[in-house]
């Protein structure tokens, strides 16, 4: 009987020990398991590290076409024209008559302000040359623009207005071709200065000389001659 009491004594001993002997490899083994898969997941991360050193960082995140900031020079969608004419405005009238009215006030105001004037003549010199474009600048403004084939033998007023007395440039743009070769042409740019005293009015002559024969001679025996001149005489008249 004593040996039994003693064996039912010591059964729940030993079964306590087998749990408490058991537990702490289990955990050991769980805690092994959990520090391999944190490492399988952070190698991953560590390659990838290498990658984006090696090949640089990962492109730019792109913008969508509706959060891009457009051009304040886009023309809006109802500002392109659909191929219809459109309808002019309806104060486009008034707005012309605006325009032409500020233009004879700033006219008349310039002409009250300045007692000084220049008044430009043009005259053409050339038995062969074609003029086929010719302007007349003042301060880099056109003053004149001649018609198509343009010819001025004689001296031709082409611009007069009052002006700031002071220094004035005066300028001349021309193209011209070889009547006798049209494939020999010419552009000339000619700048003048110019004074205007105080209450006076200048005179200011052009003269445009052309006497080549570039396109007469060359085709012949390769030989020929561009003679362009362009002369200014200004006078002060009163």
């Amino acid at each position: 009987m004593r040996i039994i009491r003693y064996a039912l004594f010591a059964a729940p001993l030993l079964l306590l020990s087998i749990v408490a002997l058991a537990q702490p490899k289990h955990a050991a083994r769980e805690t092994a398991g959990q520090t391999n898969q944190a490492e399988a997941k952070a190698e991953p991360s560590a390659s990838s590290a290498s990658a984006e050193s090696d090949l640089g960082g990962p492109p730019p995140k792109t913008v969508a076409p509706s959060e891009s900031k457009l051009s304040p020079l886009n023309p809006e969608a109802n500002e392109l024209s659909n191929g219809v004419p459109q309808a002019p405005p309806a104060d486009y009238d008034k707005l012309l008559g605006d325009i032409a009215t500020l233009r004879s006030r700033v006219s008349a105001l310039t002409s009250t302000l300045f007692a000084s004037k220049v008044r430009v003549a043009v005259e053409t010199r050339a038995a062969d040359a074609r003029v086929v474009s010719l302007s007349v600048t003042l301060d880099d403004g056109v003053v004149f623009t001649a018609p198509e084939q343009f010819v001025s033998e004689d001296e031709r007023t082409v611009y007069e207005h009052a002006v700031a007395p002071g220094h004035h440039v005066l300028g001349v743009d021309i193209e011209r071709f070889d009547a006798r070769n049209k494939e020999y042409r010419t552009w000339q740019s000619s700048r003048f200065s110019i004074v205007i005293p105080e209450s006076k009015l200048v005179d200011a002559h052009l003269i445009i000389q052309d006497s080549s024969d570039m396109g007469k001679d060359f085709p012949d025996d390769q030989d020929g001659e561009y003679d362009l001149r362009v002369r200014l005489r200004a006078r002060v008249e009163r």
